[in-house]
């Protein structure tokens, strides 16, 4: 994988929830469960506006069980064609991806509830699981990613 490659970073998260879809919100903007995400990318030296991000199942899956969520073809195809990292957000997402044998590194998902939720615990474990991400740019720029 080239540097290029290894600095390109895909989110996959679930579905937009139905506050998120009446809000008219998307991760990039930071909202809700993302700030959460965004916050403790930051404090990690990542950039979450050079990151991309995408929802597995569609936004009509909210609320179903996991059996009846659909996939979101587009979403999919882009995790599919992804050159760079793929950062499964949640045991669904993670489980999904595993079972579509598409590698990918798994975090705890943002808007988990819980000893997880508190900022500082947060932030510690991003470090953790994509410290081998940005552990390579380490010398090379304050800003990694």
């Amino acid at each position: 994988m080239t540097k290029q490659e290894m600095s390109k970073i895909l989110f996959v998260g679930q579905e937009r929830s139905k506050l998120a879809q009446e809000r008219g919100v998307y991760w990039e903007d930071e909202a809700q469960c993302a700030n959460q995400l965004f916050r403790a990318l930051r404090a990690n030296k990542i950039n979450p506006n050079k990151c991309s991000f995408v929802n597995l199942f569609t936004d009509e899956s909210d609320g179903k069980p996991v059996g009846q969520k659909t996939i979101n073809k587009k979403g999919l195809n882009k995790i599919r064609e992804w050159k760079g990292q793929i950062i499964g957000m949640g045991n669904i997402v993670s489980d999904k991806l595993a079972s579509l044998k598409i590698s990918h590194t798994q975090i705890v998902h943002p808007s988990a509830r819980g000893k997880i939720r508190a900022k500082a615990v947060y932030i510690q474990h991003i470090r953790e699981r994509l410290g081998t991400i940005s552990k390579k740019r380490l010398d090379k720029s304050k800003e990694l990613i």
